[in-house]
């Protein structure tokens, strides 16, 4: 299984609420393209800690390397999408899964 994690930094609160919104509404159009590509899981989570940062974690799971390729250019369309950018610091990390433990299963 192939993860990448991307940690976003925005400058402000307001910045970090209106990515979130802006997501939510077209996420339900592109989900399910990202699941016929080889997307296994996406999660999103609000990084807390340190108050003046406003920070987002979104940690991707796909069923491997070649999947995570495929999903590049839908997120190069997302990105079409937005006119105006919301300024942030965007770092990525991939790396394959070497252990997993799920409760749920």
């Amino acid at each position: 299984m192939q993860i990448n994690i991307t940690i976003q930094t925005f400058k402000t609160e307001n910045d970090l609420e209106l990515s979130v919104m802006r997501w939510d509404k077209i996420k339900h159009e592109f989900m399910p393209r990202f699941h016929r590509m080889g997307l296994i899981r996406f999660t999103t989570s609000r990084i807390s800690g340190d108050s003046n940062k406003f920070q987002l974690s979104h940690v991707f799971e796909y069923k491997d390397g070649e999947s995570a390729k495929n999903c590049v250019s839908i997120w190069s369309e997302i990105e079409k999408k937005w006119k105006e950018k919301i300024e942030n610091t965007t770092s990525s990390y991939r790396g394959k899964m070497i252990d997993r433990f799920d409760f749920e299963s």
